[in-house]
């Protein structure tokens, strides 16, 4: 079992909240006030968590984490994590939910899925694998928990056991909102998820097992080397040996590392050995990840010193990689010249365009006060790779620091038309629109903002902002009207939910 951080803690608590709801809603018979105060997540009829309840459960995990900064919404970074995920997507068998992979920025060696196909990787574990292929074993694994269905599995198996720990939740939120020492609240919400993970959820050994043999496949049909899925084990049993010593076996959650790696090399087999060589994006995120893993002073002077002796001592699987990160490193410590420096060195040993290092290059350019500059590199980069995400945000943010708002405004909205679920690009307009002084149009972008973020009260008021400005036009007007309706009516819908469930459970 693995240290359990600030971050993920808070996922677990929106996790066990939203699965409990769930499960609750599903008691046929003796629990119909709890149902009817529930939120309605499809055919209750079923003793069954569909593929459909699934879905909203996890959209509302993530609307909540989004809303409290849980997701890590770095630009280069998620655009490789998505797109490394798509590879895998290619080779998995069938499954009930459509992916979505997302990052937290946590140290920890962990990944994590929630209802309805989303999985969380710490950034902790992106800097950990020694190889692409062990990440693929790790992503692989948690998409064999969705692909078996195992919260919906695990969900039936007793509820008694999820009331049980729905009780010593709200106990631990009540304590940790009301005492200085939140130690003692943490500490009855993880006795009630251990009690209800020991006895019904759905990470349970079992699971475990089944999710590394479909991870398993993953990695083996994607083309990476199916020794990878064991090398990484071998580095979590180093890791985590003292957590795995402290407990009996029964005890645990998870099977023992030892025994996944044994069963694995069983299913490894004659197979032959696959040299896939990592790609270049994953050695430079790797390094990115570990530069802005901690952006304290402290933080960043040994980050710095870090790739420093890497790069005196030639101990790095890509030396580009370790110029990338101490540009990194030295654009956050403001040394423009530096960074550029680094970024040059990079370039160099690469000898070929990287949308990566291009979006390095632009923030550089921007930050030295050189928009016309920004403007140029970031026009070829987007010629060499359009289909970028993160260079698209780079371009716009090149546009504006040039002053040219006009060409700024008609970019961001082909790409927020084309593109409705990214929050950077709203931000980007509604900047853009207060540089002209277009009120209106600038609160409505924030609306947007804030909605993709997670908070629904926040871009209500943003709404009302546009609203009573008074340079719209009667159709402008109108859209921001039907807007509003639309979301007061998820707000409502929210608040509903949250207080009639909370009447439930405690009695009220």
């Amino acid at each position: 079992m693995f240290p359990i951080s600030r971050p993920f803690f808070r996922f677990l608590q929106r996790a066990l909240s939203m699965l409990l709801a769930a499960l609750l809603a599903l008691e046929p018979l003796g629990a119909a006030r709890a149902a009817e105060a529930l939120p309605n997540l499809g055919d209750n009829a079923s003793d069954d968590l569909s593929p459909l309840q699934e879905r909203k459960l996890g959209e509302e995990i993530m609307r909540e984490a989004r809303e409290q900064g849980d997701v890590y919404d770095d630009p280069e970074s998620t655009e490789y994590l998505n797109r490394f995920g798509e590879i895998l997507i290619q080779h998995a068998p069938p499954s009930p939910q459509s992916f979505e992979f997302f990052l937290v920025q946590d140290p920890n060696i962990n990944a994590f899925a929630l209802p309805g196909g989303f999985i969380g990787v710490n950034t902790g574990l992106i800097i950990s694998t020694q190889t692409e292929g062990e990440l693929a074993s790790v992503m692989g694994h948690e998409m064999g928990h969705v692909i078996q269905h195992h919260i919906a599995r695990g969900a039936q198996q007793d509820k008694q056991a999820a009331l049980i720990a729905l009780a010593a939740a709200i106990l631990g939120f009540i304590a940790m909102a009301k005492s200085n020492n939140p130690n003692g609240g943490e500490a009855a919400v993880f006795m009630g998820q251990n009690y209800m993970l020991q006895t019904q959820l759905a990470f349970s050994r079992d699971a475990e097992r089944e999710a590394d043999r479909v991870g398993f496949q993953i990695l083996e049909d994607s083309g990476f080397d199916p020794n990878s899925m064991t090398s990484f084990f071998s580095h979590l049993q180093k890791a985590t040996a003292i957590y795995e010593n402290g407990a009996p076996e029964w005890m645990r959650d998870h099977p023992m590392t030892s025994e996944r790696i044994a069963d694995i090399q069983n299913r490894i087999g004659d197979a032959h050995y696959r040299q896939r060589l990592d790609s270049v994006d994953f050695q430079l995120i790797r390094a990115r990840l570990r530069a802005l893993q901690d952006v304290t002073v402290q933080g960043l002077i040994d980050a710095r010193t870090q790739f420093q002796d890497q790069a005196h001592t030639g101990n790095y699987p890509s030396e580009a990689a370790v110029h990338y990160g101490l540009s990194v490193v030295l654009l956050k410590q403001e040394d423009m010249v530096g960074a550029q420096n680094e970024l040059d060195k990079a370039q160099a040993l690469l000898k070929e365009a990287n949308p990566i290092l291009l979006s390095q290059g632009i923030q550089i350019a921007i930050l030295k006060k050189q928009p016309d500059l920004a403007v140029s590199l970031a026009d070829a980069a987007r010629t060499h790779f359009p289909q970028s995400r993160s260079l698209a945000g780079y371009y716009a943010e090149a546009l504006q620091a040039a002053g040219r708002y006009d060409d700024e405004i008609r970019f961001l909205r082909d790409q927020v038309t084309m593109y409705r679920t990214e929050p950077r690009l709203y931000a980007l307009l509604a900047k853009a629109y207060a540089a002209k002084g277009e009120a209106m149009m600038e609160h409505q972008a924030l609306a947007e903002n804030y909605y993709l973020r997670g908070s629904v009260s926040a871009a209500i008021e943003q709404l009302q902002f546009a609203r009573r400005a008074s340079n719209g036009d009667f159709y402008e007007l109108s859209q921001i009207d039907a807007r509003l309706r639309e979301l007061q009516a998820e707000w409502l819908d929210i608040k509903k939910d949250k207080t009639e469930f909370g009447k439930t459970v405690l009695g009220g």
